[in-house]
């Protein structure tokens, strides 16, 4: 059989496999989960960069060296794979979403004119336009916003930064409240029982408070605007109206997951990955006013799925990440996690500091971040640090979102300075440091006081 064959099904096996898995946890798909992975890996490996390979043998050999001291080995690898599985499948499975939403052209429309409103409202519009369109379409919508940012006239180095800020803190908003990204799915397979829905609420709330920050930092920073950009762009209701059809269509189609969700008593992510494909192929049978045939929307499809061999970097470092966090938490003895769970229990806000502090801070230290989140939330349980499951989760997630856009290991670092041509260490650390610090503060205060009302 053709390699190109063996990848593009070793892929589909993910994904069927993991939605088995998913619906009736006693066929034992872990291990086809596994050995499906590793096949796309093995065959895909020449093309992960030579770093992400160092870094994934090294989470390989640490978690074969803990696997005689870990507690419940078995069970830890088993839910490793499963977390590294179902974050692969949602990739997968969004980002043939994406490609085939990438295609309309009234989506890049709307794109080039969010950012060319006046710059007195750019920091604003743009973080709010980054939330929506990452929540609703993945990395893949954020991507597109820093690749039309490249394009604009921005000469005033101050104003770019802004620009690329507000993007990337508009992505970290997402982060706390959308399924499309791995974040969500990572804690909630981490936190059995919780779900989705139960959380949202209090993430939006959360993401709303992230926007008023971040607006508030920008303008306390004193920054006057330039006129790089021609003052003369559509205003941002104008834009609004125009991103309507797009914003229903989107939110239609997270509507019509929690629905299944709801029906078939399956989590939110399962559902995206089950219902992405199909979304893909209606919009790819329609490009303007022409319609494509079957048979042409079905080549394109399968190119697009060829296309998706590029993802290997990130399966492989997921699944690596999965496994080492799991199994790594599971060996931690309770002694060293214990007292200080211990002292902060009695401080909900105390506790709320320390998860999402925790995950930045190891993320600094260049700890991958889903390395970094599965640690802190399987190390420090919920129940340990006397505090609601929801409450531990959104304090976990928030401490995420955040490290993936302050450390300049991120892969949003690494995109936001590629397409801006900025420093690395200017568009992570430099721009988001303030704003993390107090973030933080605003997270523990917020997830802290109402610790108790979660707890009912």
């Amino acid at each position: 059989m053709h390699r190109r064959s063996l990848v593009a099904l070793s892929q589909l096996a993910i994904v069927i496999c993991t939605l088995l898995d998913i619906a009736e946890p006693s066929l034992g798909m872990v291990w086809p989960i596994a050995a499906s992975a590793a096949v796309f890996i093995v065959l895909e490996w020449k093309t992960v960069p030579a770093g992400i390979r160092r870094t994934s043998l090294v989470l390989l050999a640490i978690t074969i060296a803990l696997l005689p001291i870990a507690h419940a080995p078995a069970a830890a690898l088993e839910r490793g794979i499963r977390i590294g599985g179902l974050i692969a499948s949602l990739l997968l499975s969004v980002a043939l979403l994406s490609r085939a939403a990438q295609r309309v052209p009234l989506l890049r429309q709307v794109i080039s004119a969010l950012l060319s409103v006046p710059a007195q409202q750019r920091f604003g519009t743009v973080t709010v336009a980054a939330q929506l369109f990452g929540g609703l379409l993945g990395f893949a919508g954020v991507a597109m916003m820093m690749e039309a940012a490249s394009e604009l006239p921005i000469t005033s180095h101050e104003e770019r930064v802004d620009c690329f800020g507000a993007i990337s803190r508009g992505y970290a908003a997402a982060n706390l409240w959308s399924p499309m990204f791995s974040n969500v799915s990572i804690l909630l397979a981490v936190s059995p029982g919780l779900a989705w829905a139960t959380v949202l609420p209090f993430a939006l709330l959360l993401s709303l408070a992230s926007l008023v920050l971040g607006v508030a930092v920008h303008r306390l920073s004193g920054r006057r605007q330039s006129n790089d950009v021609a003052s003369e762009g559509e205003n941002r209701w104008a834009v609004l109206r125009k991103a309507s059809p797009l914003l229903m269509g989107m939110l239609g189609f997270l509507l019509c997951v929690v629905f299944l969700s709801g029906l078939t008593h399956l989590p939110v992510a399962a559902c995206i990955i089950a219902l992405a494909p199909l979304v893909a192929w209606i919009l790819n049978m329609k490009e303007g006013a022409h319609r494509r045939q079957p048979t042409e929307v079905a080549r394109r499809m399968l190119a697009d799925v060829d296309g998706l061999r590029t993802l290997v970097t990130e399966v492989t470092l997921l699944l690596a990440s999965g496994c080492a966090g799991t199994m790594i938490a599971s060996a931690i003895p309770a002694t060293w996690t214990g007292p200080i769970a211990s002292a902060v229990s009695p401080y909900p806000v105390l506790a709320c500091l320390l998860l999402p502090t925790s995950v930045v801070l190891m993320s600094s230290a260049s700890v991958h971040p889903l390395l970094a989140g599965i640690l802190v939330a399987t190390a420090f349980p919920a129940a340990s640090m006397g505090l609601p499951p929801a409450a531990h989760l959104l304090a976990v997630l928030s401490g995420l979102a955040l490290a993936v856009i302050v450390t300049p290991f991120s892969v949003m670092s690494l995109t936001a300075s590629r397409f801006s041509g900025l420093p690395l260490w200017t568009v992570s650390v430099r721009t988001h440091l303030g704003f993390t610090v107090v973030k933080l503060l605003l997270v523990a205060a917020f997830l802290g006081g109402l610790s108790g009302y979660l707890a009912r």
